[in-house]
């Protein structure tokens, strides 16, 4: 269909949503509504009943569903294990509304880079994007390539902020705006360390108290990352710099010549490295960990570290897997705003968790009790605290600093 198409399947859709609420409401629809006192009517008169918020909702969702229909697609862009975990559940959407959607999957920062150059040539082609924190803010932000996502949000489970994590909506961006944390894992404060088996014994696992420990010299030379500076393993950096009880000088230790990290943004080095033996340990390896992780389960000598440190409980959501992200001049406006009210809905937070395929962070949404094949250790628990560093409005205003100061450091150090 021609974008002309489109607009004026937009435009019949917009009409007849007015149509029907001036109808039912005899009012400017412009206007907000007010709550009005009861007439009593005169006698042999029959009185009008006004349509409850349930029924003018369903009516522009109705609309909403028909103008993304004459649209017919939907442009998604997967970044790192969002093309794994989400796939299905864009099946399950295409199934429900009739709607085509068109996936690109691969690196989140490959994405980035093909999405800049496509703006900066003219051309608008992504409705919706999920990807990594680090790239995002330091990137598309600066761009002005993307809207905020709340202005988007019109289904009741959506915007009713009592039904999330917090009794709020949470951002992984300074502005608290532009990147949606729908879900995040929740566990210790021991960095998601992954090691081999083999060199690493359950007597040096128990001995681990402290992210602190990961720096005794006996390491030294023994441990894979990421590069900082290079995107993956940015949550990492982050973390520690802005974590009260870790702190810059935390960085400063592990990036010093003398303990012999070997850093490398070469994903299947980190992982072989790791599984192999190489390396006895991977520390901020970013999205490798999941790959390790998969690993482990099909019986390799690899496994992550899950034990209570004296730097308390946190919650991560930094990747494709918890952050969901708007372009501007989307091509197919309506299908996206049905997207993104949809996923986020119970129904689609459920499926995230459920659905065979999927290997999925939890949810935020507190109504969301099938925990399905999330893992346990990453299930936040009632009542306990986290430090929720990656969405913290004032700790989410630090992280370009952070970046920074690790990236700094890094280089100084060689």
């Amino acid at each position: 269909m021609t974008m002309t198409g489109k607009r004026l399947g937009l435009l019949s859709a917009t009409a007849a949503v007015l149509a029907l609420l001036l109808s039912a409401c005899g009012a400017d629809p412009t206007a907000t509504p007010q709550p009005t006192a009861t007439a009593t009517p005169l006698p042999g008169a029959t009185s009008t009943p006004t349509p409850d918020a349930a029924a003018l909702f369903q009516i522009e969702w109705d609309a909403l569903i028909e103008a993304a229909q004459a649209e017919g697609d939907l442009i998604l862009v997967f970044g790192g294990a969002a093309g794994r975990n989400f796939r299905p559940i864009a099946a399950v959407f295409e199934e429900k509304f009739g709607i085509t959607p068109t996936i690109a999957t691969g690196s989140g920062s490959t994405h980035v880079n093909r999405v800049l150059a496509e703006r900066n040539a003219g051309q608008f082609l992504v409705d919706v994007m999920y990807g990594g924190a680090t790239s995002v803010n330091e990137r598309m932000i600066p761009a002005n390539a993307l809207d905020p996502i709340a202005e988007l949000f019109i289904h009741p489970e959506v915007t009713d902020k009592s039904l999330w994590f917090g009794g709020k909506h949470w951002y992984a961006d300074p502005e608290q705006k532009y990147i949606f944390t729908f879900a995040a894992r929740g566990g210790p404060t021991n960095l998601t360390m992954r090691y081999n088996t083999d060199l690493v014994s359950q007597e040096d696992i128990d001995g681990f108290n402290s992210v602190f420990d990961y720096l005794d010299p006996k390491w030294a030379g023994k441990i894979v990352a990421h590069i900082p500076g290079g995107g993956g393993g940015g949550g990492t950096y982050y973390l520690t710099y802005v974590h009260p009880d870790i702190g810059p000088g935390w960085i400063d230790a592990f990036v010093a010549p003398e303990f012999g990290v070997t850093f490398s943004n070469d994903a299947p080095f980190i992982i072989d490295g790791i599984a192999k033996g190489k390396f006895a340990m991977g520390i901020a390896v970013g999205g490798a960990g999941r790959d390790l992780d998969a690993l482990g389960g099909l019986g390799a000598p690899v496994a992550t570290i899950h034990k209570d440190f004296k730097e308390g409980g946190s919650m991560t959501a930094s990747s494709s897997i918890h952050l969901m992200t708007i372009p501007t001049d989307r091509p197919n406006p309506n299908a996206a705003k049905l997207w993104v009210n949809w996923w986020l809905t119970k129904e689609a937070q459920t499926l995230m968790h459920t659905i065979p395929e999927a290997e999925a962070e939890p949810t935020l949404r507190e109504d969301v009790t099938d925990w399905g094949k999330t893992k346990e250790i990453d299930r936040k628990v009632p009542g306990q605290s986290y430090y929720f560093f990656t969405s913290d409005p004032e700790l989410v205003k630090l992280r370009a600093e952070a970046l920074a100061y690790a990236d700094a450091a890094y280089q100084a150090a060689r």
